[in-house]
């Protein structure tokens, strides 16, 4: 969501604290974007100011997620998109990132960038 909005905006050249005014002034305003904004430099005082720590790890979103897929897969209730979120902070946990934020997702995708150039 809030994260892949930002990684793309920034790779598209716009200033992520622009682009933090246009979201939350529009109907893309959530929680993520005005009070915990996942993109380093747009806020002080959240994990992404600080290299992604602190906060609600990501260990523990890979749980909850799971929990919430396993409940849906008993009761037949297809969760595609939470089983797509599961599957990122997994990926995110299994390359040693577990502790940090969950809003480190944004750090993953310019580093999967990184690796692509």
């Amino acid at each position: 969501g809030v994260s892949e909005a930002f990684y793309l905006g920034t790779q598209l050249g716009i200033d992520p604290k622009v682009l933090a005014d246009v979201v939350n002034s529009s109907s893309g305003r959530s929680w993520s974007s005005d009070t915990y904004n996942p993109c380093p430099g747009v806020m002080e005082g959240v994990p992404s100011s600080r290299g992604y720590t602190g906060g609600f790890a990501c260990d523990l979103m890979a749980k909850d997620l799971s929990l919430a897929v396993a409940a849906a897969a008993s009761q037949k209730a297809p969760l595609p998109m939470g089983a797509l979120a599961q599957n990122l902070y997994s990926l995110m946990s299994a390359g040693g990132h577990g502790r940090k934020d969950f809003s480190g997702i944004y750090e993953m995708l310019q580093k999967q960038q990184l690796r692509k150039e």
